[in-house]
């Protein structure tokens, strides 16, 4: 561990206005507040901690668990996009404001973060486009399979340094948001161990991959209410809540951590959900 705790003004202000801006919709709404929205908080809260802590699970981990709350997919899938969207980009501001990666102008970080964003986008479109190609299941399991074997060649390899390559990245990117869009995960822990595997280092690569999903997310929201369709407020709420209580806690956490530890526990987490989801299919 290097250094100590900031919990400063900034994150204990950002945390006050978050539950005084959710206690004022409430109100606003006439919307009680009850255990079970109190429960999706605290949820969405330790899922976006895991999250913009190491770049992955927030989606893996919290759709099926909603899911088995009896939430239907139509009223879930907008409010994670719209929820990884606010703490994707919160995320970004204090991963740079804690010194894990570097957003100024002209930085390689920023122009990593901006590379992949654009190839997220473009690969979105392209992912939608060759869906109905493959049948589903297959790709879940190749999904599965690519991103536990990524994580497993982090654990063997995280003390070896890489050369940045931008055809890496470039590839990453396509890889990465052709996956989110043909199954709705994988993106995160492919992004994040990818970037290691390029020669990014472990804590950089967090907030990379916020702020590269964020701008996705962005393009799945956009493209969401395009089409007519409404959030369920009485879930969106409570999600982008907890979502963005997590953030100043998650990303000083990574500015704690040992970066060779960092790297270890991206490969255990990564080779989780790679077999969470080949399970998810198989069982």
């Amino acid at each position: 561990m290097t250094g100590g705790w900031r919990l400063n003004r900034k994150r204990i202000v950002w945390i006050a206005l978050i539950i005084a801006a959710f206690a004022a919709i409430s109100a606003a709404r006439g919307a009680p507040i009850t255990p079970k929205i109190i429960g999706i908080i605290l949820l969405c809260f330790a899922c976006e901690l895991v999250d913009s802590s190491l770049g992955m699970g927030y989606g893996t981990a919290l759709t099926p668990i909603l899911l088995a709350m009896g939430y239907s997919p139509l009223q879930l899938v907008p409010s994670v996009l719209f929820s990884e969207l606010m703490s994707g980009f919160a995320a970004s501001y204090f991963h740079h404001d804690s010194g894990n990666v570097d957003f100024s102008r002209r930085t390689r970080d920023l122009k990593v973060a901006s590379l992949l964003a654009a190839g997220s986008v473009l690969g979105v479109g392209v992912g939608v486009s060759l869906a109905v190609r493959v049948p589903a299941d297959m790709l879940k399991i190749i999904i599965g399979v690519i991103i536990t074997g990524a994580g497993a060649a982090i654990w063997v390899l995280h003390a070896r340094t890489f050369a940045y390559r931008t055809w890496k990245m470039v590839a990453l990117a396509a890889t990465a948001s052709f996956n989110k869009a043909l199954s709705g995960g994988g993106y995160g822990p492919l992004m994040t161990s990818g970037q290691v595997l390029s020669g990014i280092e472990g804590k950089a690569s967090v907030g990379i991959t916020s702020f590269a999903e964020a701008f996705t997310c962005l393009i799945g929201v956009i493209l969401f209410l395009a089409k007519g369709k409404r959030f369920d407020y009485d879930l969106l709420v409570p999600m982008v809540t907890g979502a963005l209580l997590s953030v100043p806690l998650s990303t000083e956490f990574v500015r704690h951590i040992d970066e060779l530890k960092l790297k270890r526990l991206i490969a255990v987490v990564t080779v989780l959900l790679g077999l969470f989801t080949l399970y998810k299919v198989l069982a």
